[in-house]
């Protein structure tokens, strides 16, 4: 229960009691006081009517008292007037029956008004002629009493209403930096250290705030030092110096693991080459040299910006390029006016006496290997130089073949989808330090209709393409829960591999929403993985994915961690439950120096954000036993476990 709430009970009780006790106080003391009230009524009604009565009563006629008697009994303020004689019998009574109009019986009945009688002697000289009873009427006594309790009880209840809101107004004030707190503990646990910039006017909280906001900046500090240390370390191994791409390495990395992924339909890769550069250098010296490839790195990033998906400096003067899912006829356009715009330059500070370049490139899809691609890109290169308006050259795939393999590959999908034609493989992740199981990855495979498994590096590219791999995703989701059911307590913790495409759409969301709300006992053995490239194009889209998978208690980790750049604000904006570091990196660190301190860096960031790192493609002791003296939790390779049928 909040704090808000507890207040809120708390001042509702003390107002009930509050209320209960002053109308018990005021309804007694109104009930005496009428009491006496009557009382004193009843006896000055007696007092004075027992004058009146003597001359009557001294005749013996009754006839006349009564009428006496009646002319104030009539008036309805009286319940009884009775005449007794000195010797006990009733000589003339008058009565009315108590009739409590506008009054609630319960109220009536729970407080009971005794109405004592008012008596006087009827006497003549020393002679006593009688009694005379005067009851007075409690009706109106009732009456005044009930509206006096209704009075109390409406202003009580207006001024609850008013304290109420006036302490929730209150209390929102001085409980918002409370509220802000709470957020701020909460991103804490979620590893995002955010300081609170409003400081409550309240000193003990302020002190707390300002206790918070000093260790979460002194926390921030540390990260962030760490941050700058392992993008430091990756630039050094990875990073051009002169025009701040990808170096031969870092390029390699990343284009390896697009190829060995395969999400993507169509891509184009474009070199940029430059002859002359040694001359350049030697006649105008480095500087200038530098200065030149400097300027046409920034004249590429200008022209395509934020399509470029991998860029590198592959040698000394060569320039790769990668844009996915891009048009080839805008790449066309877009590099005719990329070497307009050099050529200007060239022209414009001199340079094209000394120095050329040329721009050659090929369209490829995912079911191409790297030394064909670049064999494409290069004759386009050579095309290009040898043509006299050195205009750029694109090759393009052969249509024909790409549509057929396409339709085939279509058709192939969409019937393993509608027959269920799925197979699940599992592969163990241990841990380094013992061997024992931290979970198991599940690998899809589709069966054709021979019965053949077709791995998902084959199937996924014409999947991305025609937009299947949201249904392939909700099969495959679906099929690891059905063996989840099955297997009882065989699996301790599986993680599925998901695609951008499907999170990106909210209609999927809400599919895999409800199917985690019906596999609630299933939640905390879940895991899903998202490819860093993934969630570093776009991050939002990934927060709010996580979002849902926290509110099912599933986990969520980051997969093939270290190669792109904006890796480690990942780790910072969408904190993982673990991260898988890419394999092609994991392999380099027994050779590489550089590499090695890059993955020691993110293993440090990793564990000062209690992150548990996992090391793909572990493929010999040597590599495994480095790993564990680096710190790396657990690792997953055919050296420490093979994919298994599910």
């Amino acid at each position: 229960m909040t704090l808000r709430r507890q207040l809120l009970i708390a001042i509702s009780i003390i107002f009930a009691v509050v209320f209960f006790g002053l109308q018990t106080l005021s309804v007694l003391s109104t009930k005496d006081f009428l009491k006496q009230q009557l009382a004193s009524h009843a006896q000055d009604a007696a007092t004075s009517l027992s004058k009146s009565l003597e001359d009557a009563l001294s005749k013996q006629d009754l006839v006349l008292a009564e009428i006496q008697i009646s002319s104030m009994f009539d008036r309805g303020y009286f319940q009884k007037i009775m005449v007794i004689s000195p010797r006990g019998e009733t000589l003339i009574s008058k009565e009315m029956p108590v009739a409590i109009e506008n009054v609630p019986s319960l109220f009536s009945h729970a407080l009971p008004l005794d109405t004592p009688p008012g008596e006087a002697l009827i006497s003549s000289g020393w002679r006593q002629l009688g009694k005379l009873v005067v009851v007075s009427q409690p009706t109106f006594a009732y009456q005044y009493l009930w509206a006096s309790f209704k009075n109390a009880m409406w202003w009580m209840i207006s001024m609850y209403l008013i304290s109420i809101v006036l302490t929730i107004l209150l209390l929102r004030l001085i409980l918002n930096p409370l509220l802000q707190i709470e957020n701020a503990a909460l991103e804490i646990r979620n590893k995002r250290f955010t300081r609170i910039e409003v400081l409550p006017s309240a000193r003990e909280l302020r002190r707390v705030v300002t206790a918070m906001n000093a260790m979460s900046g002194k926390i921030s500090e540390i990260l962030d030092a760490e941050v700058a240390k392992a993008e430091d370390y990756r630039k050094q191994a990875y990073t051009d110096k002169v025009t701040g791409l990808d170096n031969r390495q870092g390029f390699d990395l990343r284009f390896n693991h697009l190829l060995d992924e395969k999400n993507f339909s169509e891509a184009v890769i474009f070199v940029l080459e430059i002859d002359g550069l040694k001359e350049f250098n030697n006649a105008r010296g480095y500087r200038s040299g530098d200065a030149v490839l400097a300027t046409i790195t920034r004249q590429v990033e200008e022209s395509f910006g934020s399509h470029i998906s991998i860029s590198g400096r592959i040698g000394g003067a060569a320039f790769a390029f990668v844009l996915l899912e891009k048009d080839l006829g805008w790449v066309q356009t877009s590099l005719l006016e990329l070497s307009s715009s050099l050529q200007d330059y060239f022209q414009l500070n001199d340079i094209h006496k000394l120095m050329s370049f040329c721009i050659g490139g090929s369209e490829f899809t995912p079911d191409k290997i790297r030394p064909e691609i670049f064999t494409k890109a290069d004759m386009a290169i050579e095309t290009a130089r040898q043509s006299a308006a050195r205009e750029p050259v694109l090759f393009k795939t052969s249509d024909t073949t790409v549509v057929e393999g396409s339709g085939a590959w279509r058709s192939l999908i969409v019937d393993a989808l509608a027959e269920n034609r799925w197979a699940l493989f599992v592969q163990s992740v241990v841990s380094l330090a013992d061997g024992k199981l931290f979970q198991h990855e599940i690998f899809s495979r589709l069966v054709d209709k021979d019965g053949k498994y077709v791995p998902a590096g084959k199937f996924m590219p014409m999947a991305l393409r025609h937009q299947l791999m949201e249904d392939i995703d909700k099969a495959v989701i679906s099929a690891t829960l059905d063996m989840l059911a099955a297997a009882g307590n065989k699996y301790k913790e599986v993680a599925i591999n998901i695609s951008v495409q499907s999170i990106a759409n909210p209609q999927f969301i809400e599919w895999l929403t409800d199917k985690l709300k019906h596999a609630r006992e299933f939640g905390r053995m879940l895991s899903f993985e998202l490819s860093e490239m993934g969630c570093a194009r776009d991050i939002d889209v990934t927060s709010d994915f996580v979002n849902v998978l926290r509110q099912h208690h599933v986990k969520f980790g980051i997969d093939h961690f270290g190669l792109d750049s904006h890796s480690l604000e990942v780790l910072r904006e969408v904190p993982p439950d673990y991260i898988k570091l890419d394999g092609g990196l994991v392999k380099g660190i027994l050779d590489n120096p550089v590499a090695h301190d890059h993955l020691r860096s993110i293993i440090r960031l990793a564990a000062s954000l209690e992150i548990p790192v996992i090391a793909q493609n572990v493929e010999s002791q040597e590599l495994k036993m480095q790993l564990f003296e680096d710190s790396v939790n657990y690792g997953q390779g055919y050296f420490l476990g093979e994919p298994e049928k599910a």
